[in-house]
């Protein structure tokens, strides 16, 4: 008899143990997603003068590559093709000294275009 109970006291041990650790780790997780930096916070940090919130039209037939800074050497995220809007909300200029526009476009994917390639535009 006292092995059964050796047992079941064991038993009850190991599930205490198992969901104290469970609930540890949900709150690190937790803690760690909260505090973790969105990417749109990361790429408008360049922003240098915020513009009237507006859409952008890109006017080259070749497209425009909507990139995770302004200037041409930071990554590409995505294309827009030719016609494609964006909409505008502050601007930076590159190194090379061409005007950025930082945004989204209709699918609400962030980054930055550079605005010779684009022209005011209603949608």
């Amino acid at each position: 008899m006292s092995i059964y109970l050796k047992a079941r006291g064991s038993t009850r041990r190991l599930a205490r143990t198992a969901a104290t650790s469970a609930a540890v780790a949900v709150a690190v997780l937790g803690t760690t997603l909260a505090t973790a930096p969105t990417a749109s916070a990361l790429d408008s940090s360049y922003c240098t003068k915020n513009i009237t919130n507006q859409w952008r039209t890109v006017e080259d037939l070749a497209g425009a590559a909507v990139r995770s800074g302004p200037g041409e050497t930071y990554s590409k995220r995505y294309g827009l093709d030719f016609a494609g809007h964006f909409w505008a909300v502050c601007q930076a200029t590159s190194s090379a000294g061409n005007t950025w526009y930082y945004g989204k476009d209709d699918y609400d994917r962030k980054g930055w275009i550079v605005a010779y390639k684009t022209g005011k535009g209603r949608y």
